[in-house]
């Protein structure tokens, strides 16, 4: 199979028009080098000219991200000794808006005849008008090259934060109501009525413990710590707290 090359005849150039207000000037100006020179299509070629016809209109509006408006250059020389000449893009941007595009493109185009041939197909005008209306360009939506500002912070709104407060005051009045209900319940309950055998309530009122309230302030090991008190004595003490709504404290 031999590799398709297109002849004169075959090549197709269309007209896009480009609105460049608020458009970063690399970002924009590679996707029109694209264009020019013929990359978004199945018939690219290398060494020839594929590519579209590009009108630029509002160049005037064009951005520039960061500091490049202030340090980034433009140079040229005039082949004499000492005849370099610097400008600072933003110089140019403000006196020579067409021109500044034009350089920035041509920058990103082959560094030979072919690539003057497609800076030809370039249009760039300084204001939002052109006169190429009878060659019935398209507009061409380049979004994804527009400057985008910081993010907008929402602000929180009022009432979800009213509910959210209303919501923790709920909870606290619920737990402190809970703690309430609960130190009364175990003051009124005595360590009899959990239904332990009398060799363990002994035990707990030699260790110092009489009351629910004291229990359940204990820990398991400060419980195992009180003489003949073993495993199965703590997992007696646990079961009859749970049925009561009660057990030992949490580290």
């Amino acid at each position: 199979m031999s590799t398709y090359t297109p002849k004169k005849g075959d090549i197709q150039r269309a007209w896009h028009v480009v609105d460049a207000e608020g458009l970063i000037l690399g970002r924009l100006a590679s996707e029109v080098a694209k264009i020019l020179r013929g990359k978004h299509k199945p018939t690219f070629t290398p060494h020839q000219d594929t590519g579209d016809h590009v009108v630029i209109v509002n160049a005037d509006k064009v951005v520039l991200s960061g500091s490049k408006k202030t340090d980034k250059a433009v140079y040229s020389h005039s082949g004499y000794p000492g005849g370099l000449k610097t400008k600072i893009y933003g110089e140019l941007l403000a006196d020579r808006p067409e021109e500044a595009l034009r350089v920035t493109i041509g920058g990103m185009l082959p560094k030979n005849s072919l690539g003057r041939q497609m800076l030809t197909k370039l249009k760039v005008y300084r204001g939002g008008d052109h006169p190429h209306d009878a060659q019935k360009p398209q507009r061409l939506e380049l979004e994804h090259t527009r400057l985008r500002g910081p993010r907008e912070i929402k602000p929180i709104e009022i009432q979800e934060s009213e509910e959210k407060a209303s919501d923790l005051q709920e909870e606290s009045l619920e737990t402190g109501n809970s703690k309430t209900k609960e130190k009364e319940t175990s003051e009124s309950i005595s360590l009899q009525d959990l239904g332990l055998t009398k060799a363990v309530i002994s035990n707990l009122e030699a260790g110092g413990i009489a009351t629910i309230e004291e229990l359940v302030s204990k820990t398991s090991e400060d419980v195992l710590g009180i003489p003949k008190i073993g495993p199965k004595a703590v997992e007696q003490i646990n079961a009859a707290l749970s049925d009561n709504g009660f057990s030992l404290k949490e580290i």
